[in-house]
């Protein structure tokens, strides 16, 4: 009987980091979901910030006692920097829930967080297949599209946060409500540009080899 050939270790700690965002993913949607009733729950977001730092260090270390890579070490590095910042951005938010003193949550917020979970279990499934992609790189380029289809579909939650936000005059918030919201907007806008900036990198790739 043949013996399954042992994956490479740069794929098995890329596909624990992807599951690992999936988590804070998860977490993060959970926050903004509940918020202003999960405040408790916002330090969560650093634990899994520094574990994600953790990761990067990891593969990093690996990078530079490893002879053989099976990706370009830049590309290898540039896909675990990228995946970092995708916790970094959701800290970032949910940070500024606290220090901006936030009471109540928006619905484009709320739609956001949403598709972020949904664009980093993309990113898994991609990671997940990144392994093949040599012989079937198809499976891998359909979920790093994916991704950017749905940091589209952000941008339009994006639009629509903001136009609401300065339309909202009955409401009687003052300025500094629309202008703290809308770096709220562009924090979570940037979870999501994260997210394609990691399929980007895997797009490239792929690229690279047809």
């Amino acid at each position: 009987m043949a013996r399954n050939k042992k994956e490479d270790e740069f794929y098995t700690l890329l596909k624990d980091f992807s599951a690992l965002i999936v988590e804070a993913a998860e977490e993060y949607a959970g926050i903004i979901h509940d918020y202003p009733d999960s405040m408790s729950r916002l330090p969560q977001m650093k634990v899994y910030e520094t574990n994600c730092d953790e990761r990067v260090k990891t593969i990093m270390q690996k990078l530079y006692t490893s002879f053989i890579t099976p990706l370009d070490r830049e590309d290898i590095s540039e896909l675990a920097l990228a995946m970092d910042n995708i916790v970094d951005s959701m800290y970032g938010v949910t940070m500024r829930l606290d220090l901006f003193n936030i009471t109540d949550m928006r619905v484009e917020a709320e739609q956001a967080a949403d598709l972020a979970v949904t664009a980093v279990k993309e990113l898994q499934e991609m990671i997940n297949r990144l392994p093949d992609y040599n012989k079937k790189p198809e499976p891998v380029m359909e979920k790093a599209i994916s991704v950017g289809d749905i940091e589209d579909q952000g941008d339009t939650v994006y639009q629509n946060g903001l136009r609401r936000l300065f339309h909202e005059e009955e409401e009687g918030h003052g300025g500094k409500y629309a202008v703290t919201w809308l770096r709220i907007f562009d924090r979570m806008e940037q979870v999501l540009d994260a997210c394609d900036d990691a399929a980007g990198i895997v797009r490239a790739v792929i690229m690279k080899s047809a």
